[in-house]
């Protein structure tokens, strides 16, 4: 009968203890005074980041293909030149390539030198960033473009942010034919 009482009353402060360590817990985010929007994160469902970037996509009139081995690879056009969109639904971040749009030939020393100062140059004040490849099997010199960003359906007017992020890419590219041309005629 000791060990049934015994064994009772263990069950029971052990229930009673748990209990009590859990209540201020639950009361504490009863009467929170953190703001709600802290606890809406928590709940919320994915972004579906790139089910966005699809949607806006169509929206510009872009054709986008989503390539087999990498699901989360768009590709598609804008104004004529070919990008690639990095997106999953499970982050607000994007990759947006640019890829292949300006090319030297590894032989033109030169050009190649004035090209790498202008890079220099660009990236240290444009959030699209410029890098380069050398290709030993064509000699080539290639350069490719890359910014990353949030893409969220809760950006004001984000088709238009979208297209505005895409057009920064064009600016880059008169911006390199800018730099090179006085490069050119100082050497």
């Amino acid at each position: 009968m000791e060990t049934i009482i015994s064994t009772i009353v263990i069950v029971a402060c052990t229930y009673f203890f748990t209990r009590r360590k859990v209540k201020p817990t639950e009361q504490g985010a009863a009467g929170s005074t953190q703001p709600e929007a802290s606890a809406n994160i928590q709940q919320e469902e994915p972004p579906h980041t790139k089910d966005l970037c699809i949607e806006l996509l169509k929206q510009l009139n872009c054709e986008v293909s989503v390539e087999e081995e990498d699901e989360n690879r768009l590709y598609f056009q804008y104004q004529g030149e070919h990008f690639i969109i990095d997106a999953t639904n499970e982050s607000f971040f994007i990759d947006i390539w640019d890829p292949r749009w300006y090319i030297v030939p590894l032989d033109d020393l030169e050009q190649m030198s004035n090209v790498r100062k202008a890079i220099n140059t660009i990236n240290s004040w444009c959030g699209t960033t410029i890098f380069y490849t050398i290709e030993e099997e064509g000699q080539k010199f290639v350069l490719h473009s890359k910014r990353q960003c949030i893409l969220t359906k809760e950006i004001p007017h984000v088709k238009e942010y979208l297209m505005a992020l895409l057009n920064d890419f064009f600016t880059v590219h008169n911006r390199l034919r800018e730099e090179i041309v006085p490069q050119n005629t100082e050497n």
